[in-house]
């Protein structure tokens, strides 16, 4: 005997509200979880697609003077010479620093055997020579792990030059298949969203490149006034760390503190922390997220929540993108009017 679904009892409106609620919950937790499993493909794929939709404007001026594959090239290129800008300028660095380490090394010596020998007069035990070994053995295993990271950044960057190489081949013809695919108004929803999240996310990018090299300036700037050794190389790699949030502006004032520390004692070491603290506390916390909610339209709040948020699911790569991510879903869900209360709590209507 067969029971058609109009005969199936009703659950009582307060009880259908809560079902739907827990199958919203349900299904977020069920998308973030496969999000973290299929980590090595989608990532990739985000970083791509946010490529593509940065270069389009390029995209679509080469192919309107060369053929689509010699711009996809040129496209690719940009790319290639953005990324070896960075990773030129932290080569420099490290060749600056190179002369510097044997220096630093039989400082930091002294300071360890003076505060061995601090401790020991008072009657502290302290480690043996084989313990000082196995640190040294501990730092070359973590010298292993950096240059198997480096390998999984390589292999990531060969990962999306592909991805990026076919949808620039492709990106001409989204449009047509989008109103295909969506006929209606919906198709017209969805390009504005992709046009919108173009426009805005290009402003982004300059934001965080602007706030970047003011950081750079101004930790050069302090450590100069300060004497801080090589205030070049710091300024350089707060420019460069500046692009990995949260841990790339930590790194950025310790190191320089800590070398202040070795050469010119404890006074300029933390004046140099404190200095930089209040540098990358201003520009990070507030000018920064300030910036991204006036061109993004986002809460400062949310746009540092999506970092730590995408950052937990995808590790740092997942930080870098984590204010893009946000924005589109800010504008895909104003698109729509059954969405939009999910934008308005983001802070994501003008």
């Amino acid at each position: 005997m067969t029971t058609s679904l109009n005969q199936w009892p009703k659950l009582p409106k307060a009880q259908g509200k809560l079902v739907s609620t827990l199958m919203i919950i349900i299904t977020v937790i069920l998308s973030i979880h496969i999000l973290k499993l299929t980590r090595p493909v989608v990532l990739p794929i985000a970083f791509a697609f946010f490529i593509a939709v940065l270069a389009a404007p390029l995209q679509e001026w080469l192919e309107r003077h060369l053929p689509k594959w010699v711009s996809m090239v040129v496209v690719l290129l940009v790319f290639g010479g953005v990324v070896g800008v960075f990773v030129g300028a932290v080569i420099l660095s490290l060749e600056l620093i190179e002369p510097k380490l044997p220096e630093y090394g039989d400082r930091l010596q002294q300071l360890i055997q003076s505060a061995q020998a601090w401790l020991s007069s008072y009657g502290l035990p302290m480690g043996e020579n084989g313990q000082t070994n196995g640190a040294i053995s501990q730092l070359l295993q973590q010298a292993l792990g950096g240059v198997q990271s480096l390998l999984g950044v390589l292999s990531l960057l060969v990962l999306v030059a592909s991805f990026l190489a076919l949808l620039l081949l492709e990106i001409g013809q989204y449009r047509d298949r989008t109103q295909k695919a969506f006929p209606g108004k919906a198709s017209d929803h969805i390009i504005h969203a992709v046009s919108s999240m173009g426009n805005k996310l290009r402003r982004y990018f300059m934001v965080v490149a602007f706030t970047s090299f003011l950081t750079g300036i101004l930790t050069s700037a302090w450590c100069l006034i300060l004497g801080v050794d090589l205030a070049f190389v710091w300024g350089l790699l707060a420019f460069i760390l500046n692009f990995i949030p949260t841990l790339g502006s930590i790194i950025a004032a310790v190191v320089p503190a800590l070398v202040a520390t070795l050469f010119q004692g404890p006074a300029i070491g933390a004046a140099t922390l404190v200095g930089l603290a209040i540098i990358q506390t201003i520009l990070g916390n507030f000018v920064d997220p300030k910036l991204q909610g006036k061109y993004l339209k986002l809460s400062p709040f949310v746009a540092l929540l999506s970092i730590v948020f995408w950052g937990w699911v995808w590790g740092i790569p997942g930080a870098f993108l984590g204010v893009p991510m946000t924005a589109a879903i800010v504008l895909f869900t104003n698109e729509f009017e059954s969405s939009r209360s999910i934008a308005i709590m983001l802070g994501g209507t003008d």
